[in-house]
């Protein structure tokens, strides 16, 4: 599908973006500097939840059960989570994090649950996962704080005491994310259930959860509308016809469902006078701290495993006699890790953290890619570095008795958090959709009239060179708020030299590094990590240059016509790569 990017509004609405219930965004959200051109530093600062926060007893003892009895390397290797662990896990309450305390639970604020799912990721990404989706989207945190009184609000609430394990079925063969699901929901003849048919694919959590939020299609006198049902998957008709395995995170569970005339009440199947239930604000909102929770923290996890990792073999390695850390490349390397570790902190405690949250969806938005792509970076190069001492598994290095760690499992694991909840690409022509939408309804106010940015904050705190960044920071708030709008005033369906998903693919790419390097910046001040601040800002003031650039180009290669001459197998285009 083709998006004119430059129109009064994108042709197509994000799955993730909220309705205008949760647009209008407070001083210190970051989407009002986007596309308001006017920063509130102070207020900024404000919103950034302190680093770390109090560790709850009950998280140690999970943890310390990760520590002693699991052993990960296992899981990836066999691809399941073994039973008793599962069993383990209920008992420790590792399904009721973020159930409130009347209900058994820990209560967790989404940051204090961010980190812990960090923390279970950094043994185990499968488990983390795993517990992610229950505590995240599972129907204890995302349907039933919107319920009213009745017997599907019972059931949640007693199946959450008892350490049930859920999730949220929406892909389907078809795809994900479809307006109407291909699962059907027909009623009964007497109108007391309706009976549930299709297929549902990539459902994590599916083959062991208990109660499973499913996107139906409901066909009633009231004619079609979308659905969430509710099953037990105990019913009759429920079936896991496969698990799957994916490329990395192995040995979570996931599987392909099939409801074969599952009878669910008529009260457990959830749907909306006025449009889709899924894209409520209170569901978008969990669902984009989903995201966070499903892959920005198994990300941060692997970059902080990865950072630890490289610096313990830097100390170890010395090249004739001079210690590896002595060299530029590898010093480059390391300061780069660090960097990018800092950075994705910045960002989670930005986004997550101190007051209102939840006026920050933007931010959430784009933080998932924003961790995900750090971590690529910072496992490459470690892959890089450690490749000094020979590109091998971690169980070939334990044959010869040489320093271990799991870094190819944790290559695998990154790149399928780039693409699980969501291809990376699509998410990032999503977050600039949603900046279109808003632009069309505000007008920059931070502007001089050059188009500059006005009054900047006091830099006496800083280092000069991150003094420089700040400005630069500035600088390329005020462009891209006058992109955006410029963007969002044009006549809808006007032909421009320039339409589809790419520039919105950039204008996405280019708000996620200008969130990391304003993340950075706040923190700087606070932490007195001003060399790392440096580090990450002159790194993604090379990446804005190019995304700039890319944006800026005024044509481009003919990538349609290759790509349909390649579909068409077209003889001279085979003949030419060799096809």
């Amino acid at each position: 599908m083709t998006v004119q990017v430059f129109a009064q509004r994108p042709t197509t609405q994000p799955l993730t973006q909220p309705t205008k219930q949760v647009a209008t965004q407070p001083a210190a959200a970051f989407l009002t500097a986007l596309t308001g051109g006017a920063p509130s530093w102070d207020t900024w600062r404000d919103a950034l939840a302190p680093e770390r926060v109090e560790q709850p007893a009950e998280v140690a003892r999970l943890l310390a059960f990760l520590d002693t009895e699991v052993d990960p390397d296992a899981i990836d290797r066999e691809g399941e989570i073994p039973p008793f662990v599962i069993a383990r896990l209920r008992d420790l309450g590792a399904f009721r994090l973020a159930t409130g305390e009347d209900l058994g639970g820990l209560g967790l604020t989404p940051y204090a649950l961010f980190r812990t799912v960090e923390a279970v990721a950094s043994r185990s990404v499968a488990i983390g996962f795993m517990l992610a989706v229950h505590n995240g989207i599972g129907v204890a945190t995302s349907l039933l704080p919107t319920l009213p009184h009745g017997s599907l609000r019972d059931l949640i609430r007693r199946r959450s005491r008892e350490g049930m394990i859920s999730g949220f079925a929406d892909a389907e063969p078809a795809g994900q994310g479809n307006q109407w699901p291909r699962t059907k929901a027909v009623p009964t003849p007497d109108g007391s259930a309706y009976v549930l048919t299709g297929d549902k694919l990539f459902i994590s959590n599916g083959p062991v959860a208990d109660l499973l939020g499913v996107t139906v299609t409901v066909r009633d006198e009231d004619g079609p509308r979308v659905g969430l049902a509710v099953v037990d998957t105990r019913s009759p008709g429920f079936e896991v016809r496969a698990g799957l395995e994916y490329l990395g995170v192995r040995g979570l569970p996931n599987g392909w469902l099939r409801l074969n005339g599952v009878t669910v009440p008529r009260d457990h199947v959830v749907t909306s006078a006025q449009g889709d239930p899924r894209r409520t604000p209170e569901r978008t909102s969990a669902f984009l701290t989903a995201r966070m929770l499903i892959q920005a923290a198994p990300a941060l996890a692997l970059a902080r495993n990865c950072l630890r990792w490289s610096r313990e073999f830097t100390a170890r390695r010395r090249i004739d006699g001079i210690g590896l850390g002595e060299y530029d490349l590898i010093q480059r390397t390391l300061a780069a890790n660090a960097a990018d570790v800092r950075a994705m902190d910045a960002v989670v405690r930005w986004s997550l953290g101190g007051p209102a949250p939840g006026d920050r969806w933007f931010e959430r938005m784009i933080a998932r890619n924003f961790c995900t792509e750090a971590a690529t970076r910072v496992v490459d190069r470690t892959v890089s570095l450690l490749g000094a001492e020979g590109l091998e598994t971690d169980r070939s290095k334990r044959r010869r008795g040489a320093p271990s760690v799991p870094l190819e499992r944790a290559y695998r694991d990154i790149r399928m958090l780039r693409t699980a909840g969501g291809v990376d690409d699509l998410i990032d022509v999503q977050a600039a959709q949603a900046l279109l939408t808003h632009c069309a309804d505000t007008a920059p106010t931070g502007l001089l009239d050059n188009g500059l940015p006005g009054a900047l904050p006091a830099t006496e705190n800083f280092f000069p060179r991150n003094a420089r960044h700040l400005y630069d920071l500035h600088e390329d708030l005020a462009r891209f708020a006058a992109v955006c709008h410029d963007v969002a005033a044009r006549p809808a369906g006007e032909r421009q030299r320039r339409s589809g998903q790419y520039p919105l693919l950039l204008l996405g790419r280019i708000a996620r590094e200008l969130l990391g390097a304003a993340a950075v910046l706040a923190t700087a001040e606070q932490d007195g990590h001003q060399r790392l601040t440096d580090v990450h800002c002159t790194a993604a003031r090379s990446r804005l240059r190019d995304l700039w650039a890319q944006l800026d180009a005024p044509d481009q290669p003919d990538h349609a016509g290759i790509a349909r001459a390649v579909l068409s197998r077209d003889r001279h285009v085979d003949d030419l790569l060799g096809l």
